[in-house]
């Protein structure tokens, strides 16, 4: 059994984003931690602004396989008008920090 952590901050388009915004979504890659299935993974979604009140670092995990997965981060549209896109992630240095535990060799 192993764990194997890190960040992932190369935000595009989520899958059910509306012209662009609403939601963005971020690939990682496992194969450098050798798991041989799906581990268990844990999600926290770290940024410098706007990443409160957002919706699916902890649920929005799709396409999990030993190798890795993808996930959705949707953020409603607040009262200034702000919308998360990919470039309003990296420009408030959102990061998604993860920690996958699994069997591996």
């Amino acid at each position: 059994y192993k764990t194997c952590s890190g960040r992932a901050k190369e935000w595009m388009v989520g899958d059910h984003a509306r012209s662009g915004v609403g939601m963005v979504k971020v690939v990682v890659d496992l194969t450098g931690c050798g798991f041989t299935s799906a581990p268990i993974v844990h999600t926290m979604l770290n940024g410098e602004n706007h990443n409160i009140q957002t919706k699916g670092a902890a649920s929005g995990i799709r396409k999990l396989t030993a190798t890795g997965f993808h996930l959705n981060i949707h953020k409603v549209m607040d009262t200034s008008g702000f919308q998360i896109s990919p470039d309003e992630a990296i420009a408030h240095n959102w990061e998604l920090l993860w920690t996958a535990s699994g069997y591996g060799c």
